[in-house]
């Protein structure tokens, strides 16, 4: 076992996980993380601990659980030169931090010649199949749309002030998980430091400077960030096919261009803009101008120039300003008609 400073990693058995797996059949395959396979089984998990206590322990053995997992496979030739002494040190830094937005790392394996990440799996569904369902998207009310960014950028600022200073290096919205109250993990970032997905779609994620430098860094992350910040206000991925005809790279770009020229209209998902009169009183309605262009601003500020880009901490202040702008909204226009009604 590894021992960090929050957590420990169990060592899973390669032959527990091909049997779990079926050998890594395309059944259990559940995505793609950079080129690389994730797939979802149920486990044997003997209980951890970070500390030498009995506790969760039957006479003196540990807990044994059964567990539904996410489980990376990366082939031992992918690391390059010094893999396994990098995948090992990958791993004791994994141990070093825990948070409530980041998918948790419960185990490994290295054995022949495979190097295997084992995640909790405490997911319903990714941000990316809710965006691919115009149903599914359209019950998320604006307020609920600003919590998630939130937490997303919470997770995603706790990487980038870590001790280790960690880079993602594939944010987008497969790889954000959304558990059963629609609370948000940032997922599945491997021991590749650099992305190379090249997934038809993908790269409307990737920061256009690291593509010409190939040097990545706080703010590429910071630009794939702000790709999603517009796919939750469109109720669309990235890579839907109206952003991608004539040559357009994306929706980052176009959403950048309406704001710009004010015909931002164009393109936010129409569930944001419907009023019902259920909600009059309520702030589940669209979003007000000032909530609205504040959500925007930053957002176009994500996706602008690499030297102009804010931190995933101004982003944070940023996005709980549009919140709260939102939120007293309606509570005065509740308070107005509140006091128009005692006349």
């Amino acid at each position: 076992m590894l021992q960090g400073e929050t957590m420990v990693l169990s060592r899973f058995q390669l032959s527990d996980i091909e049997l779990a797996t079926e050998n890594f059949a395309a059944t259990y395959c559940i995505g793609l993380d950079t080129e690389r396979k994730v797939y979802k089984a149920d486990l044997d998990h003997f209980g951890n601990s970070i500390s030498s206590s009995t506790e969760g322990m039957n006479n003196g053995e540990p807990s044994k659980k059964h567990i539904t997992v996410a489980i990376k496979c990366i082939i031992n030739s992918e690391s390059g030169r010094g893999g396994k002494q990098a995948f090992f040190e990958e791993l004791e830094m994994r141990t070093s931090y825990k948070h409530p937005n980041i998918v948790s790392l419960i185990g490994f394996c290295y054995e022949v010649d495979k190097m295997i990440l084992v995640y909790e799996h405490a997911s319903k569904s990714s941000l990316d199949d809710y965006l691919k369902s115009v149903d599914s998207m359209k019950n998320f009310t604006w307020t609920q749309r600003l919590h998630m960014c939130l937490e997303i950028a919470r997770g995603l600022n706790h990487l980038h002030t870590s001790p280790q200073r960690i880079i993602h290096g594939d944010i987008k919205s497969a790889n954000i998980l959304l558990g059963m109250n629609h609370e948000a993990k940032i997922a599945y970032f491997g021991i590749s430091k650099h992305p190379t997905n090249q997934e038809v779609g993908m790269k409307v994620y990737a920061d256009p400077e690291y593509e010409t430098t190939g040097n990545l860094e706080t703010h590429s992350d910071v630009y794939s960030f702000g790709v999603v910040l517009f796919e939750i206000f469109c109720g669309r991925v990235a890579y839907h096919p109206v952003y991608m005809k004539d040559k357009e790279k994306g929706l980052a770009p176009l959403a950048r261009k309406c704001f710009n020229d004010g015909s931002i209209e164009r393109i936010i998902d129409p569930k944001l803009i419907e009023e019902t009169d259920e909600d009059v009183l309520t702030s589940n309605r669209g979003p007000n101008n000032d909530s609205l262009y504040t959500f925007l601003k930053v957002a176009c500020q994500c996706t602008g120039e690499a030297a102009n880009r804010p931190t995933m901490e101004m982003v944070i202040n940023e996005l709980e300003l549009a919140l709260n702008f939102h939120v007293s909204h309606y509570f005065l226009l509740f308070v107005f008609l509140i006091t128009c009604f005692n006349f």
